[in-house]
């Protein structure tokens, strides 16, 4: 070779500034994914706000409220219990068996864990008292709130189903006047008895217990008149008559009241309440008490002893709260409190100080309260016991509730006290509160207690809290009476949400948006409008997974790249949480529970929601939408709507109806902030810990900030390559069928006489093919023409055996030179040659017969100065060679078809071209300072101004290579080759000087040869990354139903885009297949290989690629190297016939 190649160079200061760029952009690389991945998994979590509201109230204002508390002291007198102990003995003489004692619970249906505890011991209950009856103002008839499951449950075990009375208010005040209007005046009191029987008889309900409270009557005629009326009435219908009577009241006459009711219920609890001052809900001796005066004025078996399964918190300065005996657990193990058992009272307490500091004291009864106190009323003889409130209780209760506890059974039975150290606590939720925010508590823990039994007197004396028992319990907040929060999951969605935000805008409404990670990494800029905009953002984890369905790992890293993505775009954190699939406001299953209980292991606090009017339905309706959310609005306050995942239409047109309904209604929309009662800062704090700020979160926001752009170049590229590739499939297409019909009307174009040509065969260590070649030449139908071989300094027997085989042949002339190249081989033989017009053709090759006489007749023209043939694979042995073939067919012999039309052919090829001799020695004839001396030459033949025609009834059978590494050395010679004859010729290039070739066949290798298989493999990984998401997501929706596919592959989505894209491309790359083996008689049935060749293809090529690539940055040098030769061309007669009819 003489000279240097394009790109050679002998100065390694190219190659070294490129590695040192390469190691520098790893080295941010790695540096950037090392801090992202820091940042995710660090533990370090902005601090939950105190969310419990605890009411001040001055010195004044306490002592105010707590004088008007009715107190129920206990005055510890020596002789009062000596009283006490004699009246007990007298009782339990009296009553030596309980056969017929009652067991009953009262039930309410505001608390979900009461029907838990009711449905769990239904059979250890005789009579279920749940709230149904309530006065209704102002009126004689009353208001009816009864559950029919409750009905049926109670009704199938054939237990006493007793509907409580009740003169409480919807605000949940006792409200005496309603009362007083009733029984003051007879007709309304027959009235109201005669609408209770109505409701007795229809709901089948056993009888009453009535619950009046807080009653105003300055005597206690009335009541007792009423009472005597309903006991009348009732009775002679059949029906039990019960009432509820408070301790230490005077509003009870219990001597006459005995007389007009079956049982009275001694409600032996509420000793302090949440208005007094912190104390005991039931004092023992206090009970015992109770128990004592009742009994001495009515049959002891009328009596039925309420017992307290429930606690007071008590806050400093302000008053109490009601708490279940779970709840009071579950705050104790929260702030590390020593729960403390008052072996005189029979009661529990402690304290604990909150979030704010503000110091908290705590009394609450459990099952050693229980134990003792029904000790008490089994000593005494009474008719039963009855536990205020299922589902409140202390678990433990319900192996002893429904045995007999009195002394002598005790005495006689023995009782296993390990019964009171087992912890049975289920995985069900106990909630405390009201509101769709849920901040979990507790979750299950099994606890262990030691404790003592007075063997004398069968009581509990102590009992110590080893290890406090848990189980889930959830405290719920945000009840907003008329207020409205409307949140959307899944976005942000470039299409769907800033409609909604224009809609918000409009209509001047906040709004909270749950967002899934990879949709906020997708879009940052709308992200960032969202928050400037001021609404409030949630996390909806990275990839919406089911939280219950997946590792713990995975969990952390779905909660944290979400936040740590926020933070990034916002400057601001956040503790809001919803979980996909699971935002009931009341999880009961261990499914919905468990991202409550993973969220909040990192400071998140859970955002329910209670109005769903499940807007991502496949089809649903704007109509259906807004009829759903208004048939739910009185469940809560927080509207669940979807801005991304699928088709968002129907919830845009929705949208506005839906807060016009809600504002016609009186309601006011709001924000989560709102309705805890806190600070925008509070619930998206600033960042300010070292995993978010100074370098580690700067490298963090560097790595979101390029991934997102990142993206949206992968985006782009994908969307362009695929735009570009579908654009140029179809300019082919039109030119190459132009240029067909062209062909097929210029078919009696004749060069006569057909002009003597000298037929050139350069070759390298051909010795398996030259031979054949040179016969195939032979056999020509040609009249006049020369074979010259020339041997390129060969190190096998080439030349040897050509000589000897071809001696006596006069066509054939055989010379060897010294190696030089290709290219100096192919001019050594012009210069030998004896005619006009010269065919340069490979060793490795075999022409049809009539291939050269095609080509000579496109010399007719005389503007004509070179003329490519078609190529063809000769050895179809394997599925490599079978891909080379429909390569061949579907992409250069197509492309020179249509490029033929517009002048613009860039190779004619080494395998079969005819060229005028002048013209090739004119522009200074082969070089070797490429690979690809043929494109080069016809680049510059082009730039010339000559023609270059395409011969597709010119067919040559190359050996194709017939292993990967054969292969991938020819591709990279090729591939380099014209890389260095595009730089080469560089100043063509959009250069209307050379008009088609410079417009339009420089443009093409620039775009299509170059850049875009420079990128493709971006765009291959945005594909693969749209499709591994899209799979994920269908995955983890745990469903391969039509609704989870319909979303998933919505256009909408980067995976419903990128199928569709992809499979409209292989459409019409398909249909450009079978329009190309159409045009060159090809059978059909070999297109079945060009599935496997598609998505292995392309791969082979981005080696090649980047290959040459780093080759021409290198700048080493090249030669044309050597092919292992198999001799296996063929020439297919079935093709050559095929390819002559069309």
């Amino acid at each position: 070779m003489q000279g240097n190649q394009i790109f050679q160079t002998k100065s390694p200061s190219r190659w070294k500034k490129f590695k040192w760029l390469s190691r520098v952009i790893v080295l941010a690389v790695f540096v950037a994914l090392t801090c992202a991945g820091l940042t995710i998994f660090s533990n370090q979590y902005p601090k939950l706000p105190d969310l419990s509201h605890v009411p001040s109230y001055s010195k004044k204002q306490l002592d105010q409220i707590k004088r008007s508390a009715k107190y129920k002291e206990f005055k510890f007198e020596k002789a009062k219990l000596i009283s006490l102990e004699k009246d007990k003995l007298k009782h339990q003489r009296r009553h030596p068996d309980l056969r017929n004692r009652i067991n009953a619970g009262f039930f309410v249906d505001w608390d979900p864990q009461s029907y838990t505890s009711l449905h769990d011991h239904i059979n250890q209950m005789d009579m279920v008292i749940p709230e149904v009856f309530f006065l209704k103002p102002g009126t004689d008839s009353l208001k009816v709130k009864i559950d029919p499951e409750v009905v049926n449950l109670v009704k199938s075990h054939h237990k006493k189903l007793i509907a409580s009375l009740k003169n409480i208010t919807d605000d949940g005040n006792w409200n005496g006047q309603e009362v007083h209007y009733i029984i003051s005046s007879p007709q309304r009191t027959d009235e109201f008895i005669n609408n209770l029987l109505i409701q007795l008889r229809k709901y089948k309900i056993d009888g009453v217990n009535v619950d009046f409270e807080e009653m105003i009557e300055n005597s206690d005629e009335p009541i007792i008149a009423f009472q005597k009326k309903l006991y009348e009435s009732l009775h002679a219908h059949g029906y039990l008559v019960t009432q509820d009577v408070m301790p230490d009241n005077d509003d009870y006459n219990i001597d006459a009241l005995n007389n007009y009711n079956d049982y009275i219920f001694l409600m032996a609890y509420d000793q302090h309440t949440e208005l007094s001052d912190a104390g005991d809900i039931s004092h023992q001796k206090w009970v015992e008490e109770q128990l004592d005066d009742i009994c001495k004025k009515i049959p002891s078996e009328k009596v039925i002893l309420a017992i307290a399964g429930y606690g007071f918190d008590w806050p400093e300065n302000s008053v109490g709260t009601s708490v279940t005996y779970q709840k009071a657990i579950s705050l104790a193990q929260q702030h590390n409190s020593k729960v403390v058992f008052d072996s005189n009272s029979g009661n529990l307490h402690f304290g604990y100080s909150d979030n704010r500091g503000t110091k908290h004291t705590v009394y609450f009864t459990d099952a050693a309260t229980n134990f003792n106190t029904i000790r008490l009323a089994d000593d005494w003889g009474a008719g039963g016991v009855a536990l205020w409130r299922l589902g409140s209780e202390d678990s433990r209760l319900w192996t002893f509730f429904d045995k007999d506890l009195s002394l002598e059974s005790l005495k006689k039975n023995g009782f296993n006290k390990d019964l009171l150290t087992r912890f049975t606590l289920n995985n069900r939720v106990d909630y405390s509160g009201d509101g769709e925010i849920l901040d979990l508590v507790s979750a299950p823990k099994n606890g262990r207690l030691a404790l003592t039994l007075d063997p004398k007197t069968m009581m509990v004396t102590d009992q110590q809290y080893v290890t406090l028992p848990t189980k889930y319990t959830i405290n719920k907040f945000g009840e907003a009476d008329k207020k409205v929060i409307l949140t959307f999951d899944d976005g942000p969605d470039p299409t769907y949400t800033p409609q909604i935000l224009d809609i918000l805008k409009k209509e001047k409404v906040p709004a909270t948006f749950f967002m899934v990670g990879m949709m906020a990494e997708q879009n940052i800029p709308l992200v960032k409008e969202i928050y400037n905009r001021g609404y409030e953002i949630g996390n909806h984890t990275f990839f919406h997974p089911d939280l219950s369905k997946v590792s713990n790992t995975r969990v952390q890293f779905e909660l944290n790249a979400t936040r740590k993505l926020i933070e990034c775009i916002t400057g601001r954190s956040t503790i809001l949480f919803r979980p996909p699939y699971n935002a009931d406001a009341e999880p009961q299953t261990e499914a919905e529970i468990l991202p409550v209980l993973q969220s909040k292991k990192e400071n998140y606090i859970n955002v329910g929601e209670s109005i769903d009017p499940q807007d991502w339905y496949p089809g649903i309706s704007a109509d259906s939408i807004v009829a759903r959310v208004i048939a739910q609005h009185n469940n809560g306050s927080m509207i669940l709507l979807h801005d991304a995942g699928g088709d968002r239409t129907a919830t845009i047109a929705a949208l506005p109806r839906i807060i016009h309904y809600f504002k016609s209604q009186g309601y006011q929309f709001t924000t989560v902030v709102n309705i805890l009662g806190k600070s925008k800062d509070a619930v998206m704090p600033p960042i300010t810990d070292d995993a978010d700020s100074g370098f580690m979160g700067n490298a963090n926001r560097l790595f979101v900030e390029a991934l997102f752009y990142g993206n949206k170049f992968l985006y782009y590229i994908f969307t362009t390559a695929i735009l570009l590739a579908l654009g140029r499939i179809s300019v082919i297409i039109f030119l190459a069928r132009k240029a067909y019909k062209q062909e097929k009307a210029n078919e009696l174009l004749v060069y006569q006489p057909l002009p003597q040509v000298s037929i050139i065969i350069p070759a390298y260590n051909e010795e398996i093919t030259a031979v054949n070649t040179i016969d195939s030449l032979l056999k020509l139908n040609y009249s006049s023409y020369e074979l010259i071989f020339v041997d390129d300094g060969s190190k096998d027997e080439t030349f040897n055996i050509v000589s000897r085989t071809f001696a006596n042949n006069s066509k054939v002339r055989v010379f060897t030179k010294p190696n030089g190249g290709k290219a100096s081989a192919l001019n050594y033989g012009i210069e030998l040659a004896n005619y006009p017009f010269v065919v340069c053709i490979d060793a490795d090759t075999q022409l049809h017969p009539d291939s050269v006489m095609h080509m000579m007749n496109c010399f007719a023209n005389k503007d004509v100065a070179a003329v490519a043939g078609t190529v063809k694979v000769g050895n179809e042995t394997n599925y490599l060679t079978k891909w080379q073939s429909i390569e061949y067919i579907t992409s250069q012999n197509m492309d020179r078809r249509a490029f033929d039309l517009i002048n613009s052919i860039t190779v004619v090829p080494g395998a079969i071209g005819a060229f005028r001799k002048d013209v090739i020695q004119q522009v200074g004839g082969f070089t070797s300072d490429t690979l690809a001396e043929d494109c080069d030459l016809t680049m510059r033949i082009l730039k010339a101004g000559h023609i270059v025609k395409n011969c597709s009834k010119a067919v040559a059978y190359t050996e194709a290579p017939e292993t990967l590494n054969m292969f991938l050395k020819q591709r990279f010679r090729w591939s380099f080759g014209v890389m260095q004859s595009f730089w080469k010729n560089r100043h063509a290039l959009f250069n209307k000087k050379y008009r088609y070739f410079g417009m339009v066949g420089m443009p093409n290798i620039l775009i299509f040869q170059i850049i875009l298989p420079l990128f493709a493999p971006l765009a291959d990984l945005f594909m693969l990354i749209a499709l591994l998401s899209g799979f994920a997501t269908l995955i983890h929706a745990g469903s391969m139903s039509w609704t989870a596919i319909a979303t998933v592959f919505s256009p909408t989505t980067s995976f419903g885009q990128v199928i569709i894209y992809y499979f409209l491309f292989v459409l019409v790359d398909m249909a450009f297949a079978m329009y190309a083996f159409k045009l060159e008689g090809e059978r059909y049935k070999k297109l079945i290989y060009m599935i496997p060749q598609r998505l292995i293809w392309r791969q082979l090529m981005y080696y090649v690629l980047f290959k040459s690539v780093r080759k021409a940055i290198k700048g080493e040098i090249n030669g044309w190297g050597v092919l292992k030769r198999t001799g296996n061309v063929q020439i297919n007669p079935i093709q050559s016939t095929l390819q002559d009819a069309v």
